[in-house]
């Protein structure tokens, strides 16, 4: 286990503490949200499986499907694929689809020392804190569209200012008095994590998803965040972090209850 996947799984972890109280139990993080929405109520390996005995990775996917059913709620798996032994690797599809879940993502662990200078010229956008109702319910409207989410579920996430207790800290950015992208950070195991980056479908190609993810980045290194920068992608996002610099160092698998995937 290299350092680099390892702080990738970590980070990632206390990003998705954000939607809910994360709780280790039997060898599985379970975050659970007050949202009944798959993507929001969140299950992640603890620890690497690389040495356990068979059957052990089975035994932990059923505490946290065991877990989300006593609640009546939908959920969601993410999956370090180097935190499992080959041969889990190789079943987990098929696992999961007995657990009723469906792969809904495959997204690249990245990371990079931290970001050079522009090679571009990047649009000046006013950049917002998200730290009062304004901003959180414009982040709201730009997830909902950004992020598939349903706006009913994207307001009980965001809109609730006790959730901003943690330390993820987003940035906004406006053109026009209208919402237009988004990035955050998370500064945690020895990594800075960039989550969140959107941008509406219909601006995209033009910086402004680069734009706010390096105020967010400037932010948190002048508030003393150390280390790479570190990152899951998306299809979509994929291309401007490979311009960027960013370099392929796991890979997570994502299941979800088929919720998700409507």
């Amino acid at each position: 286990m290299t350092p680099a996947i390892d702080r990738n799984a970590r980070n990632l972890a206390v990003s998705l503490g954000f939607y809910g109280r994360a709780v280790e139990r039997a060898g599985i993080l379970l975050i659970t949200a007050p949202v009944r929405y798959s993507v929001f109520n969140i299950a992640l390996l603890s620890a690497p499986l690389t040495s356990a005995p068979e059957g052990e990775f089975e035994r932990r996917v059923s505490v946290a499907r065991d877990h989300y059913d006593a609640l009546g709620s939908p959920w969601s798996i993410w999956v370090c694929e180097d935190y499992l032994a080959r041969r889990d690797v190789r079943r987990m599809h098929s696992l999961f689809r007995g657990f009723g879940l469906d792969c809904i993502g495959e997204p690249p662990g990245m990371e990079m020392p931290d970001l050079a200078a522009p090679r571009r010229p990047l649009p000046d956008l006013e950049m917002r804190a998200v730290d009062d109702d304004a901003t959180r319910k414009g982040f709201t409207q730009l997830a909902a569209a950004c992020f598939r989410l349903p706006r009913n579920y994207a307001s009980a996430a965001y809109e609730d200012p006790a959730v901003w207790n943690h330390p993820l800290r987003m940035w906004t950015a406006w053109e026009k008095g209208r919402v237009v992208s988004s990035a955050a950070t998370v500064a945690a195991h020895g990594a800075l994590g960039i989550y969140s980056v959107g941008t509406l479908p219909e601006l995209r190609g033009r910086g402004y998803a680069e734009a706010v993810m390096r105020r967010a980045i400037a932010e948190a290194r002048a508030a003393g965040a150390e280390g790479p920068l570190v990152l899951q992608s998306s299809p979509a996002g994929l291309n401007l972090y490979r311009k960027l610099g960013f370099k392929n160092t796991t890979r997570f698998s994502v299941f979800a209850t088929p919720e998700a995937t409507r």
